[in-house]
């Protein structure tokens, strides 16, 4: 059974924040592949973000990302393709249902607290990377399916609304933030200006 890092979001854009987390974790644990899902269709909030500039922006994060570690990493575009009409979350549940695979969530303990709420059957599993601000029960610390990055992960101020609002007032050091090829396609595109 291949043991899979799965890693949703909504990458709008893609930062070295999201990228210090895949790679902490791949430090820390072992996978057999990383799997990037970008968000399609959400419950809880809307992408402002076209869904070719999402892909070719999920793209260059899925190759940054590749070209800096040994294991497969996969860009799953199902969320933002819309296959069926279907949410992320959806997505998601199809994913963890194939049982050729066993497969860990990544997300920060901010992303955790919000899909907690939600229906998570009690075999999920999930990589969490703590995030300032947002606390986790210590109920929740003892969940087995849980693991915690305990690194102190460098970038984790990093957001993508912080980028996207730095960006909108013309100030250029947000190309510190994202990875070379990410910045060049939002000055190409004029993305969140």
């Amino acid at each position: 059974m291949k043991k899979i890092l799965l890693y949703p979001g909504t990458f709008n854009p893609p930062h070295l924040g999201h990228v210090a987390v895949v790679l902490t974790a791949l430090k820390n644990l072992s996978f057999d592949e990383v799997w990037i899902l970008p968000s399609g269709k959400r419950v809880d909030r809307e992408i402002p973000t076209s869904v070719e500039d999402s892909r070719k922006m999920s793209a260059l994060f899925t190759n940054y990302i590749q070209a800096n570690t040994s294991v497969p990493v996969k860009l799953i575009t199902d969320a933002i393709d819309g296959v069926g009409g279907k949410y992320t979350h959806e997505i998601i549940v199809d994913l963890k249902s194939q049982t050729e695979y066993e497969i860990y969530q990544l997300c920060g303990t901010d992303g955790f607290t919000s899909i907690k709420e939600r229906v998570i059957g009690s075999n999920e599993k999930f990589i969490i990377s703590k995030r300032s601000g947002f606390e986790i029960s210590e109920d929740l610390m003892r969940n087995k399916n849980l693991i915690f990055l305990d690194e102190e992960i460098e970038t984790q101020g990093i957001s993508s609304t912080k980028i996207r609002d730095i960006v909108k007032n013309g100030d250029k050091g947000y190309k510190k933030l994202v990875p070379v090829e990410i910045s060049e396609y939002i000055e190409e595109k004029s993305l969140y200006i």
